[in-house]
This record gives structure tokens, C-alpha cells and sequence, in this order.
């Protein structure tokens, strides 16, 4: 099979939704979409397309708050950059599964930045580690 750039919407469909497919049943990740929020991919969907599409391809249609939903998301269950890392390894490996081009790279690149910078972002603004605020993880040391 001969792959082709993401080149529209329909493509970051297609793409988002295998990606959301492995997110869903991911061990790392996936709780946050079945136990900790309330997500409808079909709900959800239009709003990542959105966001993709203006980044890739100009398009003014999104319009949301995306690190403040990640905030509320972290003061349910802390986000880590160890989760954005994987967000981003399940991303680029749909992308690299499904297609290949220049708008491949440049969606590669800025899902790094989004993930570093999230990352970055909660753990600045997060409470005092002694906060028992959401799901806290098991930390041996």
C-alpha cells in the first residue's frame, strides 16, 4: 500500500480515529477516556479535527480551551509527562502506520511541542505534591 500526506479533514479523520482506537484501550493512557472523563469520540472528534486542521492547514475552525481542559483532566487525575509522552508515541504511530509526507513531519513536530509544553505547563501550575486531589499513582521511593 502506497501512502500518501494528510492532505484534509477527511485524512485527520481517518487518522484520528485509529489514533483515539489505541488511546481508548491504551494501559497507560486509556483510563483517562473510560473512567476519569466523560468522552463521546463522536462528541470529541470535530473539535481535534478542528484543532489539526488549523494547525496544518490554516483553517480558523477551532475554537476551544485546550490546556484548560487539561488542567480540569489533571486536577482529576495528574497528568505527567510520562502520559504525554505516550500520547505522542500512540499519535506518531498512527501517522506513520496510516500515511507519510511533509504534513506527516510537521504534525509530528507540533504534537512534540503540544506534549512538552502541556507537560511542562501542569507541572508548573500543579498543587503541592502533598495535595491528595484525583487518582494518585503509586510511587515506591
Amino acid at each position: 500500500m502506497t501512502k500518501t500526506d494528510i492532505i484534509g479533514r477527511h485524512d485527520l479523520e481517518i487518522l484520528l480515529r485509529h489514533f483515539y482506537q489505541d488511546v481508548l484501550t491504551d494501559p497507560i493512557i486509556g483510563f483517562y477516556f473510560t473512567d476519569v472523563i466523560p468522552f463521546s469520540l463522536e462528541h470529541h472528534l470535530p473539535r481535534v479535527i478542528d484543532f489539526w486542521a488549523q494547525l496544518l492547514f490554516g483553517e480558523m475552525s477551532y475554537q476551544g480551551q485546550l490546556f484548560e481542559r487539561h488542567q480540569n483532566l489533571h486536577r482529576q487525575a495528574k497528568l505527567s509527562q510520562h502520559h504525554f509522552h505516550r500520547w505522542l508515541y500512540l499519535l506518531n504511530n498512527s501517522i506513520d502506520l496510516l500515511f507519510e509526507g511533509k504534513n506527516c513531519t510537521a504534525m509530528k513536530t507540533r504534537a512534540a511541542r503540544i506534549a512538552n509544553s502541556m507537560g511542562e505547563a501542569l507541572e508548573q501550575k500543579a498543587p503541592p505534591s502533598t495535595t491528595l486531589d484525583g487518582v494518585q499513582f503509586f510511587n515506591p521511593n
